[in-house]
């Protein structure tokens, strides 16, 4: 297993409820901030739903490793935990930027969407 499928399968195996925790509150964030009408604030929700998912996926992984080499036996793979903590930790950042930019597209098009109907209607 590489290492990037090592941490994928560790974060999901054992720490999946901090990636969903930082999961949500970064698209609650999200949303929150794409409905406000200052650009101040909008962008400052979206660092801050990139940081809200950034540390729940560092958190998700580190923990996953710590568990895994707490169980009874651990194969010598749950300790080669090096490479897992530390991409999130130093470039957790870059996808949890996407992912967010992602949301933010999504809501951005439903809003478009939404807005062109009732422009429609009002017609």
């Amino acid at each position: 297993m590489d290492p990037l499928e090592e941490m994928l399968w560790v974060m999901r195996t054992y720490g999946l409820q901090f990636a969903v925790g930082g999961l949500l509150a970064a698209l609650l964030i999200t949303i929150w901030s794409s409905s406000q009408a200052n650009s101040g604030l909008r962008m400052g929700g979206l660092v801050f739903a990139t940081l809200a998912l950034w540390v729940g996926l560092f958190l998700a992984v580190d923990s996953g490793y710590r568990s895994w080499q707490g169980i009874p036996n651990p194969p010598e793979e749950a300790f080669s935990d090096t490479g897992g903590p530390f991409f999130m930790l130093f470039l957790g950042w870059l996808p949890s930027a996407i992912l967010v930019g992602l949301f933010l597209l999504v809501l951005a098009s439903r809003s478009a969407r939404s807005s062109q109907s009732e422009a429609s209607e009002n017609s």
